[in-house]
């Protein structure tokens, strides 16, 4: 009786181990995968109404947009009746040739359709020192802006469109406003779209578009980084050749504490909390980034500018980020600010992950540009 009993435990532990292998694997899977492509949905015009199918984000206070299946942008403003399957919201804009009736459209936050309805706009290639260029929008007024440049870096599983929210507020406080791309976003060819790294592939991308401002004759650079972005513009200011031209940062919702993103989105699944430790050894084990389709091993905990040993950057410091943020907890956000004189936080009530431009656009921009304005010229 005792050894069988032994050799079935020992069974029974091997296969709760694998299962917890496994599990761990799909959260590091799902942390760094590529967005799957959004299925559009029908939705319905009618005069200045839009309804659109009743989801999570679709129900949400603020002003968002649709992408039509033909490419073309709506702004999609409040909602004015809320039901079971389908939710009622104003029409903010109605692209040319869009009449009553029905459409079909992907929700998406990105609530500004083109650069150019900021400011004039300059369609630029970045070069890469990896090869080949990344596209970028160059918005507003060289001559007026007097070498004063920022540059917009958007988060994960996104691109330039969710950036534009920022630039609104640069244009205003009359800064040139450079919107980049750069490795593995969604505005990569599909074979280019590989797993994300979480900042330590991508900031290189960012720091050639540092490069490209400066040789365009930036002399003081502010990094309006979202989400991953604030990843990204960490390791820039670390590592960056230009960094002496990067004089403040703007960070929405900034990922600044990697273990803390994963324990919260472990936490919300309702998964043991060890799946978040052994998610993050798999993505810094060599076999494990193999597996994912990792360029390089990623040492997330490692990417932690909140309590850790790494040094912040002494410059000037924005951040803007909700208390309610479900993906990157503000908590990280609370605690750089208490440990950093030189940041600051702007505190909102949205809902939903990198809303705070949605829900709250005017004090988002006054914000932002209030920051910018009182910057003193190198």
């Amino acid at each position: 009786m005792i050894r069988p009993l032994v050799i079935g435990a020992g069974v029974a532990a091997a296969t709760v181990a694998v299962a917890h292998e496994a599990l761990a694997g799909y959260v590091a899977r799902r942390l760094i995968a590529p967005r799957a492509p959004k299925i559009p949905a029908p939705i319905t015009v009618a005069g200045d109404t839009v309804t659109v199918p009743a989801t999570l984000e679709s129900r949400e206070p603020g002003t968002y947009g649709l992408w039509l299946d033909d490419g073309r942008h709506v702004v999609v403003g409040e909602p004015l009746r809320v039901g079971k399957d389908r939710v009622v919201r104003e029409l903010a804009s109605r692209p040319n040739g869009l009449g009553d009736g029905d459409a079909m459209a992907t929700w998406t936050s990105q609530s500004i359709g083109a650069p150019e309805d900021v400011g004039p706009t300059r369609h630029v290639s970045v070069p890469l020192r990896r090869g080949g260029v990344a596209e970028a929008w160059e918005i507003g007024d060289r001559d007026t802006a007097d070498g004063r440049w920022t540059i917009h870096v958007h988060g994960l599983r996104s691109s330039r469109n969710g950036a534009l929210r920022s630039t609104p507020a640069t244009v205003d406080a009359g800064w040139m406003s450079l919107v980049v791309s750069y490795a593995g976003d969604e505005e990569c060819a599909p074979a280019d779209a590989l797993p994300s790294t979480l900042g330590t592939r991508e900031w290189r991308d960012v720091d050639d578009a540092i490069a490209y401002a400066v040789a365009q004759g930036a002399r003081e650079i502010v990094l309006v980084a979202w989400s991953m972005g604030g990843t990204i513009a960490m390791l820039a200011l670390e590592q960056s050749a230009h960094r002496d031209r990067v004089t403040a940062l703007v960070l929405v919702a900034p990922a600044l504490d990697w273990t803390r993103v994963v324990d919260n989105a472990v936490a919300r699944a309702r998964l043991p909390r060890s799946i978040a430790g052994a998610s993050m050894r798999i993505l810094g084990s060599r076999l494990g980034a193999r597996a994912l389709g990792l360029v390089e091993a990623v040492d997330a905990p490692a990417l932690n500018w909140v309590d850790g040993p790494r040094p912040a950057p002494t410059v000037p410091t924005l951040i803007v980020h909700s208390l309610r943020d479900p993906v990157v907890p503000v908590s990280g956000s609370l605690a750089y600010v208490k440990r950093h004189p030189d940041a600051e936080l702007v505190a909102f009530d949205a809902t939903g992950h990198c809303n705070e431009a949605n829900q709250d656009p005017v004090r988002f921009h006054d914000a932002i540009a209030g920051f910018l304005r009182n910057r003193p010229r190198v």
